[in-house]
This record gives C-alpha cells, sequence and structure tokens, in this order.
C-alpha cells in the first residue's frame, strides 16, 4: 500500500511519469534509486503511453529506463518501438535503440538508434536510417522527422528510390502528407529517360511533377538542357525550361539558347523561344542563327527548324529567311521564303537555298530557283549575275567558285582599265555560267556556250538598262554583328 500511495502521489502532476500498470513490482538493489517493474509494464507522461517487458522507474529523477518490446504511442497517430528505452520526463526525451521503428498514418522510419523530443515532437537518428511507403524507399546516413508536420530532414548519401525514378543526393527534406522531396544539395535524379541534376529543387511523387534550380539541366545521353528553373512532369513527359537557357548536342556541335523552352519527351521535341539563338559550331568559327522560335526534334531523323523572322550570322557569311530548316543527319541547311545571303561583297538569293556541311565546314551552297547575284560597282550601279539555278563551292570556308544553269545572264559595269573611269553597261545572256573567285571577289567569268552579249554606252544609260529582272538591294537588311542578331528579340 505505500509503494502504490507514493506512485500515485508522484501521478497527481502531469509533469511525472506515472505508473499505469506492471504485474510485478520491487525495490531495486541496495543503494539504488528506483524501483523495477516487471511483466506488461506500462506508464503515461503527457498523453504518451509507454509499454514494455520490464524498466525501472527513477521516481525522484522522474525517468525510466524500460527493455524488451518496447512501444511508444503518442496520441492515436504515432508509435514508436525499440527494444530499449531511456525516458527522462523532465525533459521530454526518449532515447530508444535496437532496431527502431518509428510509425505514423503516413510512413514508417526504420533504424538502429532515436532521439525523441516529445514536446518538440522532433526525432533524430544518428545512424541509417529507411524510410517506406507504398511505393517509395528513403535512406539516408542521419536524419531527423517533425512528427507535427510530416516532414523528414534527411543528410548524408540520401538515396530514394522508386518504380519509376532514383534520387542521390546528400541533403533531402521530404514530406510525408503531400509526399514531395526537397533537394537542398546536390542533386541526381534517375530514370529510364533521362538524367536530372539540381542544387536545390522539389519533387511530387503523387502528382510526379517536379522544379530544379541552381545550376539544373536535365539529359538523355544524347542532349543536355540547362537554365535557371527547369519543370518537369513526369506523368505527361513534359518540360520546361525558363531564364538562361542552353540545349547542347555535344556529338553534332549544337547549342541552342534562349529564355524559355518546353521539352515534348514522347516526341523527342524541344521548342525554344525568347531570345532563341541556334550556335553552329564550325571549324574554326561559330554560324550564329535566330529565329522567333526553334523546334528541335531527336526521332529517327534529327532536325531542327526555325522561324520566322530568321537571321543568319558568321563572320564571312550573313543571311536572311522567314523559315529555316536544318537535318541534323544530313548536315544540310535550307532556307525558305524570301531567303537571301552575304558572302564576302555578293548578295545571292533565290527562291530556296540549301547550304551543305561537311566535317564543320561549308562545302557547297545551292540556289533555286531564280536565283540572282548583286554586288556594288559603284555608289549608282551593281554588277548582277542570275539564272535558274545555282551551285556555290567552297574551300577552306572561302568561296572559290560559281555555277549558274539555265537562262544565265549577266550583267556588269565597264570600266576604263587606265583611267578608271564609266565606258558603259555589257549584258550577257547565255544558258550556263561559271565564275571563278579569288580572294572573294571575282577572278573569271566563262560562258559555257556561245553568249549573245550587248554593251551600252555609259551616256545612252538609262534607268531600266541599270538592273536585270527581279533585282532587289537588300544590304539594309543585312546582319553586322552577333549582338545586331541576338538583340533583335
Amino acid at each position: 500500500m505505500i509503494l502504490f500511495f507514493s506512485i500515485d502521489c508522484y501521478a497527481q502532476t502531469s509533469e511525472k511519469i506515472e505508473l499505469v500498470h506492471a504485474d510485478k513490482l520491487s525495490n531495486g538493489p541496495n543503494g539504488s534509486d528506483y524501483w523495477i517493474c516487471r511483466g506488461n509494464v506500462s506508464f503515461t507522461h503527457n498523453n504518451t503511453i509507454v509499454n514494455c517487458d520490464y524498466s525501472h522507474h527513477y521516481m525522484k529523477e522522474n525517468k525510466m529506463i524500460a527493455f524488451d518490446n518496447i512501444s511508444i504511442n503518442k496520441g492515436d497517430t504515432l508509435i514508436v518501438k525499440g527494444t530499449k528505452l531511456t525516458y527522462e520526463g523532465n525533459n521530454n526525451l526518449a532515447h530508444l535503440s535496437g532496431g527502431v521503428l518509428l510509425k505514423d498514418k503516413h510512413t514508417q522510419l526504420q533504424t538502429d538508434e532515436v532521439f525523441f523530443n516529445l514536446e518538440t515532437n522532433i526525432a533524430h537518428y544518428p545512424s541509417k536510417g529507411i524510410i517506406t511507403e507504398k511505393d517509395l524507399t528513403l535512406s539516408s546516413e542521419r536524419g531527423t522527422y517533425n512528427t507535427k508536420s510530416h516532414v523528414f530532414y534527411f543528410k548524408k548519401n540520401v538515396k530514394v528510390n522508386s518504380k519509376k525514378y532514383s534520387v542521390e543526393t546528400d541533403t533531402l527534406n521530404y514530406n510525408s502528407i503531400n509526399k514531395t522531396s526537397y533537394f537542398l544539395g546536390p542533386t541526381y535524379i534517375l530514370s529510364e529517360k533521362n538524367i536530372i541534376y539540381c542544387e536545390n529543387g522539389w519533387y511530387n511523387n503523387l502528382s510526379n511533377k517536379s522544379q530544379f534550380r541552381e545550376n539544373a539541366y536535365i539529359t538523355n545521353g544524347e542532349q543536355i538542357i540547362k537554365g535557371d528553373s527547369l519543370f518537369y512532369d513526369r506523368n505527361k513527359s513534359y518540360g520546361k525550361a525558363i531564364n538562361n537557357i542552353s540545349i547542347i548536342d555535344t556529338l553534332n556541335k549544337i547549342i541552342v539558347n534562349g529564355n524559355l523552352a518546353e521539352y515534348f519527351e514522347d516526341e523527342d521535341k524541344v521548342e525554344v523561344t525568347k531570345s532563341a539563338l541556334l550556335n553552329l559550331i564550325m571549324e574554326k568559327d561559330t554560324l550564329f542563327i535566330t529565329a522567333e522560335k526553334f523546334i528541335s526534334v531527336s526521332a529517327e531523323s534529327e532536325y531542327i527548324t526555325a522561324s520566322p523572322d530568321v537571321k543568319i550570322y558568321k563572320k564571312d557569311l550573313q543571311g536572311k529567311c522567314d523559315s529555316l530548316y536544318y537535318s541534323i543527319s544530313d548536315s544540310i541547311i535550307e532556307l525558305f521564303f524570301h531567303p537571301v545571303l552575304w558572302v564576302d561583297d555578293m548578295q545571292i538569293s533565290s527562291d530556296s537555298i540549301q547550304i551543305n556541311i561537311l566535317n564543320q565546314k561549308i562545302e557547297s551552297m545551292n540556289f533555286y530557283p531564280n536565283s540572282i547575284i548583286i554586288s556594288e560597282a559603284d555608289s549608282l550601279y551593281y554588277n548582277q549575275i542570275k539564272g535558274k539555278y545555282m551551285n556555290a563551292w567552297f574551300t577552306k570556308n572561302k568561296l572559290n567558285k560559281l555555277d549558274i544553269f539555265g537562262n544565265g545572264q549577266s550583267l556588269f559595269l565597264i570600266k576604263d582599265e587606265k583611267t578608271k573611269e564609266n565606258i558603259g553597261l555589257n549584258k550577257v545572256i547565255c544558258t550556263d555560267i561559271s565564275i571563278i573567285m579569288d580572294e572573294g571577289r571575282l577572278s573569271t567569268i566563262r560562258y559555257k556556250t556561245i553568249p549573245a552579249s550587248t554593251t551600252i554606252p555609259y551616256k545612252d544609260i538609262i534607268d531600266s538598262d541599270k538592273y536585270l529582272d527581279g533585282f532587289i538591294w537588300r544590304l539594309e537588311e543585312k546582319p553586322k554583328s552577333k549582338n545586331d542578331i541576338i538583340l533583335q528579340y
């Protein structure tokens, strides 16, 4: 009666541990200050119930040490199990060890040791812990769990495994209610289709939606997509990149930049807009192309399209058109809708233009139909050559030959070799014409059939004599620098 009376006195205050049941109570060894509780032991403290097989009850210290089949029940949602427990009532601290299992209605944690503050509802485990849910397993070397907010804080060698993806990182927070992982350090997310890297971001396991920031990129092994912020919806196989975007194809030496990119994974397609820039890495230079939108497709036939308002800049080549098609598989660039190129001092245009690239060098160009070459003879006159089709040949990225086929015509200003005074205009009609270039300038003209030649004296020239049909001088449209085409949007 004295024993139970003393226990009941301590139990009048909620701060004290209350022994609810034990099959057997006895004094501790001589000189000890605890009671020994055996068999179906149960005690409670601040709405927390603890069950075990055997315990020592330190009433003066308001402390319990429990052994075997330990079960801590906090409210009706949290259960913690282990084989040894030190419970300090004054500090609301519980230290469990030996096959610890912490379980609530959202998730469960398995580890060797847990320090649990029942006042702050925070459990800390200093050794490896494993979190298991329906289709998800998370593990780390150490971590913390807030049992009130249901948020885990994982540290060191953090790994997440599910049916659809896996994660490797060093710091990760996980909300077990909304099933969202928050990445707070260098992180790799791996799946069958791609690898994602970031140093800050989140992933929702229910919606399979995510956002990645800080040095973030997505790669499928052939392309890398980088940006300040990447969004990804795994269910829809859809991604979006925002600001400072780079899409890098190292195999084909292609980089696409912009400030907005959309990734349609099932179609192997990427659309880039907002300051979109295509970089084709050439042998000694880069060919820059801008447009309002680029579409890159990586299917059986790899290609990139650009439209509208396409502009091209390279140190020795500039161009403009409304639509461009680049066949990566064939290394061919095609320009459509009012295309024009400026090569050295010449303006070349036709209904469509084809640029053939070999080993990161321009090998040749095809102009068809209605091709025309124009260059300034002086401030008032232009040298002109036109034909139905035209082929241009390059050596070491320099234009060295032009072949004109069908309906060939030429119009040149003739000057006196000594006085350099204008003599007249020479107009030649010839089916096929060849032009040899020397250091970017016209050197030799060869008429492959007998030409019909007419020379108009300078004094007799009228305005209509100055131009071949189809003449349009478009120098004002010529890009002057890389910045000139980049700053257009």
